[in-house]
């Protein structure tokens, strides 16, 4: 009996000193993911839908505003962890950590990542609706796209390839990347990708369809549509 306490302390403190693990290097990641989104209300602020555009002095206002988001959106990706460049690139492993640990923080930390270069998609559709895209927003696009292949072709922690659907928060940089997507097999690919997540988000279904519509209208009319609209 006095072996099986013994036992069950060293698991309970197994289990005590991985949380403590997962919070100290997960936190840095969650307030970096904090702040990526905040920038989502400073970016809607300057949509047509919260204040007037077309003038040129409203643009030229609207080119100010976008090009100060644009700087702080650089800053803050100059202060990100550490450990998510590592984690990204698929460089944290068992070798350094738990299993469970290394494959949490790795999806965490490419989700967040996703989501700060979904910021940069998001401010050129906004501010720079008319305008070819920057080479900067082409390697945003570029990176959301990798990352997500990234995900999906890891093997879930039950080592199941492509069977764990995407976190919620990948929503959004997948609806920034098939808006911007042109080619007809990568589209089919990402629309995949949104409705398997049926089971983590319950308006993965609907998002499909608002990428078909603005896909739709936007090949039709072969300008940007405001995905709200």
């Amino acid at each position: 009996l006095a072996g099986t306490a013994d036992a069950t302390n060293t698991e309970d403190q197994d289990a005590d000193i991985e949380d403590v693990l997962f919070q100290a290097l997960y936190q840095p990641g969650a307030v970096f993911f904090q702040k990526v989104q905040s920038f989502m209300g400073r970016i809607s602020k300057i949509d047509p839908w919260h204040r007037s555009r077309g003038t040129v002095a409203d643009e030229t206002e609207v080119m100010i505003i976008a090009a100060k988001i644009t700087r702080d959106l650089d800053k803050l990706f100059n202060s990100r962890p550490r450990l998510m460049d590592y984690a990204a690139k698929g460089q944290l492993t068992p070798r350094h950590l738990s299993s469970h640990l290394s494959h949490t923080i790795t999806r965490a930390f490419r989700t967040y990542a996703s989501n700060f270069y979904a910021s940069k998609v998001h401010l050129h559709r906004v501010a720079y609706k008319t305008l070819p895209l920057a080479p900067e927003t082409v390697l945003a696009l570029a990176k959301i796209k990798e990352l997500t292949r990234m995900m999906v072709d890891t093997p879930s922690e039950s080592g199941v390839e492509g069977g764990e659907p995407l976190p919620v928060n990948m929503l959004w940089p997948l609806l920034m990347l098939g808006s911007e997507e042109t080619d007809m097999h990568e589209r089919v690919w990402i629309r995949e990708q949104i409705c398997r997540m049926q089971e983590v988000a319950t308006n993965a279904e609907m998002t499909a369809q608002v990428l078909d519509e603005v896909q739709r209208t936007q090949d039709s009319t072969k300008t940007r549509v405001d995905i709200r609209s």
